[in-house]
C-alpha cells in the first residue's frame, strides 16, 4: 500500500516481511517501490497503476480496480465504463489475476443486464473477473424519507 509519512520499513527487509507477517509494515516505502517493478503497465508514454496489487510467494500477482459509475438522467456512463474496462485489460497484461469491481449508482431503463454475462465471459478469458455492484440510491432515499 501507499507509504505513510513515517517511512517505517519492514523489519529485516521486505523479503523477510513477505514470509513472516509479524515483520511486515503496512506502507513500507521499499515494498511500495518494489511493487512498481511488477505491477505498473507502461504504454504509449503513460504509467498505469491499479487500486490494489498483491504478489504471493510464488510470484503470482493480483490487481484490483474499483470504479463507481452513475447514471445521470438514466443515461449510461459509457466513457467511464470503457475506461474501467481498459484499466482492467491493462492490468491483465502484467498480472495473473485481475478483479474489477464496478459500482453503479442509479438505474438505466434500457435492458441493463442484457449482455453482462457475455462481458464477464470475455473478460474472464483474459484473466479479469468482473464484479458489478448495484446501489439502489432512489430506494434508499425513499426509505430514509419515510422514517
Amino acid at each position: 500500500m501507499h507509504p505513510d509519512n513515517r517511512k517505517r520499513k519492514c523489519r529485516d527487509g521486505c523479503d523477510v516481511g513477505a514470509t513472516d507477517l509479524s515483520r511486515r509494515v503496512q506502507g513500507c516505502p521499499d515494498c511500495w517501490k518494489a511493487s512498481k517493478e511488477w505491477s505498473v503497465v507502461e504504454v504509449f508514454g503513460t504509467k498505469n497503476n491499479f487500486d490494489l496489487v498483491a504478489i504471493d510467494r510464488k510470484k503470482k500477482t493480483l490487481a484490483v480496480e474499483v470504479k463507481w459509475l452513475s447514471f445521470p438522467g438514466g443515461k449510461g456512463p459509457n466513457s467511464e465504463f470503457q475506461r474501467f474496462i481498459g484499466q482492467c485489460t491493462l492490468a491483465a497484461a502484467v498480472n495473473n489475476v485481475v478483479i474489477g469491481v464496478c459500482g453503479f449508482r442509479g438505474q438505466r431503463k434500457k435492458q441493463f443486464h442484457k449482455d453482462e454475462s457475455k462481458l464477464r465471459a470475455m473478460l474472464k478469458r483474459i484473466g479479469v473477473f468482473l464484479i458489478p455492484v448495484h446501489a439502489n440510491v432512489e430506494q434508499r432515499a425513499r426509505k430514509q424519507s419515510a422514517v
